[in-house]
């Protein structure tokens, strides 16, 4: 009898959550469709991104392993999704500052301010001009890498051959070091009034940004403005 109860309660269950998944997929096809019929085809297609990758976000979920990443400090700059919000509230692919003191492998999210590059317009008060702190420490990072590369395969035309593989992974390394420059604009903006927190899953794990870090004079200076803005 208890067997039979269960198993009803269960079918109830399913039967509910059936009704609610596609009430909830009906209202966001209309809302694909106001988008595309005001001509809103950005939107419309961030919107569509943001779905699938928070569908894969969640079926990964119980997969997803924090301790096989870094132990993340306080000014590392990472690249985070912040997905599809509402109304003024940063969305999108953006580089972020870790504000967390303490971090350990367990931890499943992270505290972060996020950044912006600079644009002639008007940001909000809060938001802190990093100048080109980050940008030139990636040129450093590339510079350091260009002369350990160029030192250590003096004449790349006569490597042997079980050091090719080597010396094509260390290129690789340095490339992904210039490809990430070019993404990066010179001028960052850190924007305290969008400070959030966010699951470990939404980090793109870059090990070229794993050695980029803000100088303490920086985090001095977001946190100044921190608790003058939101605090005392």
């Amino acid at each position: 009898m208890e067997e039979n109860n269960e198993e009803k309660k269960n079918q109830e269950q399913k039967n509910e959550a059936m009704i609610h998944k596609d009430n909830s997929l009906n209202r966001l096809d209309l809302s694909f469709i106001k988008h595309i019929d005001l001509k809103e085809y950005k939107l419309c297609n961030l919107l569509a991104y943001w779905i699938y990758d928070f569908a894969n976000y969640h079926d990964q979920e119980r997969e997803f392993d924090t301790t096989k990443m870094i132990t993340f400090k306080r000014g590392n700059i990472i690249k985070a999704n912040l997905g599809f919000n509402v109304g003024h509230e940063l969305g999108g692919l953006h580089y972020c500052i870790v504000l967390d003191k303490i971090d350990n492998p367990k931890n499943g999210t992270l505290n972060v301010i996020p950044l912006t590059s600079k644009k002639n317009k008007k940001y909000p008060k809060s938001a802190i001009d990093l100048g080109n702190e980050i940008f030139d420490t990636l040129n450093a990072l590339y510079s350091k890498e260009i002369k350990k590369l160029s030192n250590k395969y003096q004449d790349i035309w006569s490597l042997p051959a079980e050091r090719v593989e080597q010396f094509t992974s260390d290129f690789e390394y340095v490339k992904k070091i210039k490809d990430e420059i070019s993404k990066m604009k010179i001028g960052s903006v850190a924007l305290i009034n969008q400070i959030t927190t966010i699951s470990k899953q939404r980090i793109f794990d870059d090990d070229i940004l794993r050695r980029v870090r803000l100088s303490k004079d920086s985090l001095d200076l977001l946190d100044k403005n921190i608790i003058k803005y939101f605090t005392k």
